[in-house]
């Protein structure tokens, strides 16, 4: 209804009885409105020609509309037929039945979606619309040529009126100059007497005086025609004004007809396609509502048509030996079988009956294949089932080559220097289950030379085997480069003076986009919510520098500040920062805060902020006028208290990571 299109909540207004009886005037009325007033046919070509543009928009529109609806019909179309195959699998599924239904309502939805949207295309649409403006924009122009073209035969004839004015105006001056001229001789003539000059001047300014009559009359002709023509071409102006504003109302009229033409067959169709899916979406809900859930997996077991399962039964079946084994050969074999017992205990009769032939012959090959699974290394014999606990230090130093892969390091060297104790050291590690500690004091290998820095000291270091990046200077290195065995960190040979990313002990993950991250998606990977670059350098500050004069004002080295951020986006949690310079570090902070998106008292509490300060200076200047300039103490000590109170409060709205930041 009118009422609900123009509620109280509508963008429109309900039209007035002022626009009802505007809207109800007869044709003739509406042109005999625009004759009378000005520039009514100007107003007239202005609305055709913004009638064209809004047809323009309107195409527009709809195409796009109609090509969504289009793409949105054939994607259901796909959906269902990508679907449909998958669902009908396994028949016993809840809701199968709710879903194949609505599956084919969406089928029928799409086919009959995409028809009708080619029928709007090509027949009863766009067709139309776009033959429709071209017609009225061409016929628009028409119209204004027609219009203009009168409009410039009347200023011509306006033009030469003006002309024709000037021109009388001026041969009646010029007549009635003569003619004073002529009479003056005359006068002159009758008081000197007749004579030859004065003859001669008389007949001189009578031919004159005629000449100009005959002149004052052609021009007065000139200005009668000139305003004859005038009074045509106003008429006919008149005649073509009447002529263009029916023209006018006729083209809109068409126009009208057309775009309401379309409109209803528009939204008919899709009045039409989409009138059936509420029917259909309440009919697949309340039929939702009556399926009880394990409905279907009831009916699925229900027609399962197996046998009973057969009932089985384990009993202990002692074991009976074949073949005679010798005593050594019998104790490992035991020693292989006792390692394996709750394998045995749930086994095949054929593993209790007796080993398999290929525990024979990992046997015959001196037990190989069990030693795989031990914990200590295989420098200690068991060949004869005992361990032999001094093993020599040749057998420990080729191990460890081995375990290299074929590339010099720092640690192999210091195996090396270290000999027959750093053995003993590196067994019992790891007989207790655990990798080896390396030392890294000593540089040593291809990179014996170099001054490491107290981060690449922790690092597995070998020559580099394929050109890659170095994580310090951000450049590839090609020749001459180190990378640890273990986190796969490249670096060219200068740049491990200056390293500041310390080993991981696993691989080292791609560059990490830090500076200018939104401050909420840094925190969320933290468990406690700060951020690591700002809990690293403060805590650095707060060991190193807490005394340090400036140590927030003062900038750092700007080269040194950049290598640091590049470090952090490299290394993230894993930088070394005991050899960075205080102000650099505090630098690092303060560019990582500055650049922030929102800072971490975020831009919402700004105006509270800054009005909490000034009622704090307003209540400090109020107090201290008050006491003569010596406040309080006990006023001023409550005065703080209630500011900290309500900058607290203020401070809850701020979220956890941005709170625990801040502490």
């Amino acid at each position: 209804t009118m009422e609900n299109l123009y509620g109280p909540g509508s963008e429109g207004a309900a039209p007035s009885a002022d626009d009802c009886d505007a809207g109800g005037l007869a044709p003739e009325e509406v042109d005999m409105l625009l004759q009378r007033c000005e520039g009514g046919v100007d107003a007239a070509l202005q609305y055709a020609k913004n009638m064209a543009k809004y047809m323009k928009d309107l195409i527009g529109y709809l195409e796009k509309r109609t090509a969504l609806e289009m793409d949105f019909a054939k994607g259901v179309q796909k959906i269902v037929y990508n679907c449909r195959q998958s669902f009908m699998q396994e028949p016993h599924m809840p809701l199968l039945s709710i879903y194949s239904l609505a599956l084919e309502q969406d089928l029928e939805y799409g086919h009959g979606m995409v028809q009708g949207v080619s029928t709007l295309q090509t027949q009863t649409l766009m067709q139309p619309l776009n033959l429709r403006r071209l017609e009225h924009e061409k016929r628009r122009k028409e119209i204004k040529e027609s219009w203009h073209r009168a409009q410039r035969k009347l200023q011509e004839a306006e033009s030469n009126l003006r002309k024709a004015k000037q021109g009388y105006s001026q041969r009646c001056e010029d007549h009635s100059k003569a003619r004073f001229l002529a009479a003056k001789a005359e006068e002159e003539q009758a008081v000197t007497g007749p004579g030859a000059a004065a003859s001669k001047t008389l007949d001189k300014r009578r031919r004159l005086e005629e000449e100009a009559k005959n002149k004052a009359e052609e021009a007065m002709a000139t200005y009668r025609t000139c305003v004859a023509d005038a009074k045509t071409q106003k008429q006919e102006l008149e005649d073509t004004k009447v002529t263009v504003l029916r023209q006018i109302q006729e083209v809109v009229r068409q126009s009208d007809q057309t775009i309401k033409s379309a409109t209803i067959s528009y939204y008919q169709m899709l009045h039409m396609q989409t009138a059936s899916l509420p029917v259909h979406f309440q009919m697949l809900c309340e039929s939702s509502k009556l399926y009880d859930p394990g409905q279907q997996y009831a009916s699925y077991v229900g027609q399962l048509q197996r046998d009973e399962e057969p009932d089985v039964r384990y009993d202990f079946e002692p074991h009976v030996s074949t073949n005679a084994w010798s005593p050594v050969t019998r104790t490992r074999k035991g020693s292989l079988v006792s390692d394996a017992t709750g394998v045995e205990a749930t086994g095949s009769p054929e593993e209790e009956g007796g080993p398999s032939e290929g525990a024979l012959a990992k046997e015959r090959r001196g037990g190989r294949g069990h030693q795989v699974h031990k914990s200590w290394p295989t420098t200690m014999s068991d060949s004869d089932g005992s361990l032999d606990p001094s093993p020599g230090s040749g057998d420990f130093k080729k191990l460890e080559r081995m375990s290299s892969s074929g590339t010099m390091s720092s640690s192999e060297e210091l195996v090396d220097q270290e000999g027959s104790a750093g053995a003993s050291a590196f067994e019992q590690a790891a007989l207790n289950g655990m990798a080896p500690e390396l030392p890294v004091a000593v540089p040593s290998g291809p990179f014996r030379n170099v001054g490491l820095s107290k981060a690449a000291r922790t690092h597995r270091l070998r020559k580099l085997r394929t050109p890659a990046k170095c994580r310090e200077c951000n450049s590839y290195v090609y020749f001459q480069g180190a990378e640890c065995e273990e986190c796969c960190l490249a670096c060219h040979k200068k740049c491990l003076e200056t390293l500041a990313i310390q080993c991981g002990h696993k691989k080292l993950q791609g560059r990490l986009q830090l500076f200018g991250q939104d401050f909420s998606q840094a925190a969320r990977s933290m468990t406690d919510g700060v951020p690591f670059i700002i809990k690293k350098c403060v805590c650095e500050i707060e060991q190193r520098a807490l005394h340090t004069k400036g140590i927030y004002r003062v900038n750092g080295v700007k080269t040194r500040v950049e290598k640091l951020c590049q470090a952090f986006e490299n290394g993230k949690e894993l930088v070394e920062l005991s050899q960075a310079s205080p102000h650099d570090i505090s630098n690092v902070l303060k560019l990582y805060l500055r650049q922030l998106p929102e800072p971490i008292l975020s831009f919402r509490l700004y105006h509270e902020l800054v009005g909490m300060a000034k009622d704090n200076l307003k209540a400090e200047a109020e107090a201290k006028a008050a006491s003569r300039g010596r406040p309080d103490a006990a006023e001023s000590e409550a005065a703080a208290t209630a500011m900290a109170g309500r900058l607290r409060e203020l401070l809850q709205d701020l979220p956890p990571e941005n709170r625990a930041t801040l502490q």
